[in-house]
């Protein structure tokens, strides 16, 4: 028995004759990790390393529709036309053979002496399709494949492990002697701490090869393709819950600034009166005595000097309250310090009950802004629904019959079908069947429906035909699959199919579509999110909730494949999210004296300068798990939602409407993606290719005085030139005129006196390092080197910083590993970063006249982890930028500077904040 007798029967893909040709080198380790876009190859390229080393197989998939998958490709790539399945692959690992090809659940479950029903293995919907689980015979799995001689583990998609299936397989790999192990994904767990990713690379072992979408889409290896959004409102009752919770948590929060017995709890509160005796404790837990002082010095009450010192703060420079502090302030005062309370019993108890009442408590914890309910209502709110129909009217004009839609939801909510003609009712919910039944119900010309999930398979029954000659065609017995016509429409049928002809539903409703019998599919993120291979899809809409790194980038890779038989196939990827326009920190400036909002001038990360609710911020969070092409020129490519321009949207009803008719009217232009593509993948350098940086808007010298101070002079020449212009008209003679300009310069200089000051007095307090960038980024190096963290030799690396005219600095390391690389500018991103609770702290002081002025920079958690490590960092950190103190937190002095590098630093005045960044150059 031997896999060398299989050949693949098609042509390599340029990345994957490269991985081959240097196979033998990357399994010196007896690993191989390959890390590679969806629909880049990568099944196949495990099958043909599989073939290579010619020894008995385990494959691991992190679904049944992957599992099959492998199976599939094998059968259809690897075996002479008409030869026959063979009989040495299993897909029981109780039953093993030269070739077992299994899910993760599978083997953990066989680990666990239980039995599951894989054809429910993956859920669909929240209360029903869960795996069937009983107790079965034991069995000693290692002893099995070990009688097989099993040499070869296939991690596909490795990055889904559960903590349980991942000790089951670090049990499997151990018991087996030092078996091959190659490791395919898309997704690597780039965002776990330092140590769960020492914990993956010691599984899969160290990147070999990293493929990008970018590099597959100049290859022609993937289609060009782009992202939209089509943002929705609250429906009228969606809305009214969101207003009501608003209005009653705005109520409750005036009534706690008038509640004389809520203020004098908390200005008795030892803390507050005596602060000086209690240093310690305040120390251990700042943020409460922080958030006190806020709350209290908003309603004019002004705090200890003793306070201000610890806090390192002047009282003009106690920040405004916002829903977070008082989230703080009021999660300790009626749970973690309660017993400091206990005179005022009978006030904490009322405000306890209000604060249930209006649903701000969730397991002792007050959420005054993204409750559950809230996050819940608009994740699933069914103004997604007209989104959803919007988008397909849209693409169904432009693509007519060669339209391939999918969309993808989260569950199935089967009961929101009607049961018939005289039950059709609205649809309070999103899912697979009341998205099927809104565009049904929206009649939307030369649109065929269908529905395929693992319980739920509905056909146009224009379709049936198709799908009789797709059955005939893959010789599948027909005996196991009726039809019952939809209840309350005998325009659609549903499909049942019982037996092991279950497993090719899926096979045969995608040939259905493929062949055009269905335009517009409607399924779960569970079936078809991962691994399923339909390259006609050119267009895709996530319905789906998910936010995760993961999923999202697998959900995408269903559009952006190659379609054989279209080779000008462009994909337009639809993401859908709810808008919340009405904020509730602009409720509380009624009830609170101090201005909450800073300006938000200085927070150029953000693209979108509002917040409309956590759906959105879902969203920019899914942005980053994937590249793409901007919209407007010069043409880039980088992950993040900037690319979208919607930094300029104004978020009202009227401003999302027309955003939502922008994205239409791109959308329409598919025409113009190859072009776009073409042009942004030039790059900056002569070889380019994806990048990854650190960001920090550090809020450098140059930025404060040539954009912050400028923005504030023309705010205020501009507004007093309008008012001016008011009164010019009835102005004679040019003495007159003169006074006029004068009074509007006056005017001007009042406006922007107070900010201009502060930002200038911070200026001079503190320092700021971006010009020394790279010189923090040597510092770092050469500390995680001396650490034997980074081995590339220090002649083939090198350290790119740049800024751009926003201020927003950048930085990069080249020549390393990916493993070394994502390192570095976790590091970096911690020491450029706002001070949370790092170990060590580097104090940096100087003096700029008679003025002293101070910064404060965490040592990154990898480095600050031993003494000696963060010591060497300190020298390298003299060597390169200047004199500065080594402090330890931990100790009561160090977590008072701690306290103070949180409140009083240069950069968390000015919101501090380092981002991760891809770029394409």
């Amino acid at each position: 028995m031997s896999f060398d007798k299989l050949s693949f029967q098609a042509s390599w893909r340029e990345y994957q004759e490269r991985v081959l040709a240097e196979l033998d080198t990357h399994l010196d380790d007896d690993h191989l990790h390959i890390v590679a876009a969806p629909g880049s190859g990568k099944t196949i390229l495990g099958l043909e390393v599989i073939r290579r080393v010619d020894q008995p197989a385990v494959i691991l998939a992190p679904t049944i529709t992957i599992r099959n998958q492998w199976i599939e490709r094998l059968t259809s790539l690897f075996l002479p036309e008409g030869e026959e399945r063979p009989d040495w692959i299993s897909k029981d690992i109780r039953n093993p053979r030269f070739l077992t090809v299994i899910t993760y659940q599978a083997l953990h479950a066989a680990f666990s002496n239980e039995d599951i029903d894989e054809e429910l293995q993956d859920a669909e919907d929240e209360a029903e399709d869960q795996p069937k689980v009983i107790r079965s015979k034991s069995v000693d799995v290692i002893a099995l494949l070990a009688e097989q001689n099993v040499n070869v583990l296939v991690l596909d998609e490795a990055h889904h492990l559960r903590n349980e299936w991942w000790k089951a397989l670090i049990k499997l790999k151990a018991g087996l002697v030092k078996p091959k192990t190659v490791a395919l994904t898309a997704s690597p767990p780039y965002d776990v701490d330092f140590k769960e990713w020492q914990k993956y690379e010691e599984l899969c072992g160290p990147i070999d090869a990293e493929i990008s979408v970018p590099e597959l889409v100049q290859r022609g290896d993937l289609c060009p393709h782009q992202d939209y959004v089509h943002f929705s409102l609250p429906t009228k009752d969606e809305h009214q819950k969101l207003w009501e919770f608003k209005k009653n948590t705005a109520g409750f929060l005036k009534e706690l600034s008038e509640n004389k017995r809520f203020l004098d709890a908390l200005s008795a509160h030892p803390w507050v009166r005596d602060t000086q005796s209690h240093v310690k404790d305040i120390l251990d837990d700042p943020q409460f005595f922080s958030s006190i002082i806020i709350f209290l010095n908003s309603l004019g009450f002004a705090p200890p000097d003793y306070a201000l010192n610890i806090l390192g703060v002047r009282a003009a420079e106690v920040p405004g309250v916002d829903p977070k502090w008082l989230e703080v302030l009021l999660s300790g005062v009626l749970y973690s310090y309660v017993d400091d309370f206990s005179e005022f019993d009978d006030t904490l108890v009322a405000v306890r009950r209000e604060l249930k009442r209006i649903g701000a408590i969730e397991r002792r914890r007050i959420n005054l802004e993204d409750t559950k309910e809230i996050k819940k209502i608009l994740a699933s709110s069914t103004g997604k629904l007209k989104s959803i129909a919007t988008i397909t009217r849209m693409e169904a004009r432009q693509l007519g019959d060669d339209l391939r839609m999918v969309v993808l939801a989260d569950y199935i909510r089967e009961a929101e079908l009607p049961s018939g003609t005289d039950d059709i009712g609205p649809l309070n919910k999103i899912g697979v069947a009341p998205i099927f039944e809104h565009l049904r119900r929206e009649s939307i010309a030369g649109v065929k429906l269908g529905v395929l999930t693992g319980s739920l398979i509905i056909l146009p029954k224009d379709a049936l035909g198709i799908f009789d000659q797709v059955v005939r065609d893959n010789h599948i017995d027909n005996s196991h699959i009726r039809f019952s016509d939809l209840a309350h429409d005998k325009n659609f049928v549903r499909v049942h199919i019982k037996g092991e002809q279950k497993q090719s539903i899926v096979h045969l409703i995608t040939e259905v579509f493929n062949a055009g019998g269905i335009t517009a599919l409607v399924g779960t993120q569970a079936l078809l999110g991962e691994g399923w291979d339909a390259p006609s899809v050119n267009t895709l809409i996530l319905a789906s909730y998910v936010g995760s790194y993961m999923l999202s980038n697998q959900m995408r890779g269903r559009a952006i494949r190659i379609d054989p038989s279209k080779p000008n196939k462009t994909a337009n990827i639809w993401h859908l999210a709810s808008v919340d326009i009405e904020r509730l920190d602009e409720k509380l400036k009624s009830v609170f004296t101090k201005e909450i909002l800073r300006p938000e001038v200085f927070d150029p990360f953000d693209d979108i300068q509002q917040n409309v609710g956590d759906d959105v911020r879902m969203l920019q969070r899914r942005f980053l798990a994937f590249e793409g092409v901007s919209y407007e020129a010069p043409f880039t490519i980088e992950n993040g939602s900037k690319r979208l321009a919607l930094a300029g949207t104004k978020w009202t009803n009227a401003g999302v409407e027309s955003l939502n008719q922008s994205m239409l009217a791109r959308a329409k232009e598919r025409n113009a993606l190859s072009h776009t593509w073409s042009n942004g993948l030039h790059g900056s350098s002569p070889k380019p290719e994806m990048r990854e940086n650190v960001g920090s808007n550090y809020a450098p010298q140059g930025f404060v005085f040539f954009e912050t101070i400028q923005y504030l002079i023309m705010t205020g020449l501009i507004t007093a030139a309008l008012a001016i212009a008011q009164i010019l008209s009835g102005v004679r003679g040019v003495e007159t005129l003169a006074i006029w300009i004068l009074v509007g310069a006056g005017v001007a200089a009042v406006m922007i006196a107070p900010k201009a000051f502060k930002i200038f007095r911070l200026y001079l307090r503190n320092s700021s390092l971006e010009k020394s960038i790279t010189q923090v980024g040597w510092s770092v190096l050469e500390t995680l080197q001396f650490m034997e963290h980074i081995k590339t030799s220090t002649q083939n690396l090198r350290i790119q910083s740049t800024q751009n005219k926003m201020g927003v600095v950048y930085c990069r390391l080249d020549g390393a590993t990916p493993a070394e690389r994502r390192l570095f500018l976790e590091a970096m991103g911690e020491v450029l970063g706002p001070s949370e609770n790092p170990r060590y702290l580097l104090v940096r002081s100087s003096r700029l006249g008679g003025i002293s002025r101070v910064d404060y920079h965490p040592v990154p958690n990898s480095i600050g982890q031993k003494k000696k490590n963060a010591e060497f960092f300190a020298k390298r950190w003299e060597r390169y930028i200047g004199p500065s103190q080594l402090i330890y937190t931990r100790s009561p002095e160090g977590r008072l500077s701690l306290l103070q590098a949180r409140t009083q630093s240069f950069a968390s005045v000015f919101q501090k904040k380092t981002d991760r960044l891809s770029v394409w150059e």
